[in-house]
């Protein structure tokens, strides 16, 4: 029957007020007669039992009002708690008219017409009603506000998850919109390898992809790393590189071993690399360094990619833009004004900067000695 908490309350409540009003009219009567009789105590359980019966309708009209403007549900409670007073004071000298006649004959009846006794004894019972339609009110207005705080936080965990969704969507397009530019030109190369007839390094540049992109096509583009595995991926990039440039390519690679286990966004090196081999050391026949540096500024990890293949100072490569301005988005989605890109040409070569919180991984639990 009681299907809801707030249902279980309304009752309790109902409850606890007739028990409470019947328990001070018979205290009343006994002081004022010195005792009370069987017969008084079952017309009061009797009048208790209708009382809540009425209460239940009057619960049912807080109900049917709950989601209607506050002055039309004062109003139509207000109507109901007459109505139900009313109705119990009827039955109230209902009652006595029927213990009269089966107990005591002998008694003239009243004068009064028991409409006019009705609303007599309305006045009894209407402030009983009146409070409960109060407590029906005060329980239907937390009911709304609760409800209205509930789809309010399902509202915003629907949005967060959405955005969040929508960020992972995101990073993972910006992440792989870079990978097929690398991915052409090694097959490119591979195949001009095998046209050439130069087996053995067609089949290590096949084997070094393969283990590139097992590295690279299962990482979470949401996830962040330690340094030194983005290091790895991306020295598993540069040996299929060298491959193909042989001695044109030269790298140096400077990190503190105390920042190789700062976390940053995995796959977030490589298209810098890639951009600097493929607008720095394709373009001439000379060799090219590429210079890899990680240093740390305050509370920022700041790391500098490198070049000095051609370029002239004030000039940017044309096609540089499109990969570092998703490098770019993802430093912004991840750490909002903290993740700053800055591409500057320099008189001989080109210079990458990226500079973004410094972050370590969670410190892992001391095991209990045995």
């Amino acid at each position: 029957m009681f299907k809801t908490d707030e249902t279980r309350q309304a009752a309790w409540l109902t409850l606890c007020i007739w028990l409470l009003s019947g328990l001070l009219f018979s205290v009343t009567h006994a002081v004022l007669n010195g005792a009370i009789t069987a017969r008084v105590l079952a017309t009061v359980a009797a009048m208790n039992l209708f009382g809540i019966i009425a209460s239940i309708g009057l619960y049912q009209a807080a109900l049917r009002t709950r989601r209607q403007p506050m002055l039309l549900r004062v109003g139509a409670l207000t109507a109901a708690a007459v109505v139900c007073a009313f109705l119990l004071g009827l039955v109230d000298v209902s009652l006595m008219e029927f213990i009269r006649k089966t107990f005591e004959p002998a008694t003239p009846p009243s004068s009064m017409p028991n409409w006019a006794r009705a609303v007599v004894n309305m006045t009894a019972f209407l402030w009983i009603f009146g409070m409960l339609a109060a407590m029906y009110l005060t329980q239907q207005a937390n009911w709304v506000v609760r409800e209205r705080e509930r789809q309010l936080a399902a509202a915003r965990t629907a949005a967060s998850e959405a955005n969040a969704a929508a960020s992972a969507a995101r990073l993972a397009a910006l992440r792989y919109q870079l990978n097929p530019h690398f991915l052409f030109n090694t097959l490119n190369a591979i195949s001009a390898a095998v046209i050439t007839e130069r087996a053995a390094e067609a089949e290590a540049m096949l084997s070094k992809l393969a283990d590139f992109l097992r590295v690279t096509l299962v990482a979470d583009p949401e996830a962040l790393i330690p340094l030194e595995d983005e290091l790895a991926t991306l020295q598993a990039y540069l040996e299929i590189e060298s491959v193909r440039f042989r001695e044109r390519l030269a790298l140096e690679f400077i990190c503190p071993d105390d920042l190789r286990a700062a976390l940053i966004p995995s796959f977030l090196l490589q298209p810098l690399i890639e951009n600097a081999i493929k607008h720095g050391v394709a373009p001439t026949s000379q060799t090219v360094t590429i210079r890899l540096e990680v240093d740390r500024n305050a509370e920022d990890l700041v790391i500098f990619v490198q070049d000095d293949g051609e370029g002239g100072a004030g000039e940017v490569r044309p096609g540089a833009g499109v990969g570092l301005r998703n490098i770019q988005l993802r430093l912004e989605t991840l750490y909002g004004p903290r993740g700053v890109l800055q591409a500057t040409p320099l008189a001989r070569g080109f210079r990458a900067t990226i500079r973004l919180p410094l972050q370590w991984p969670p410190a892992k639990p001391l095991s209990k000695a045995a």
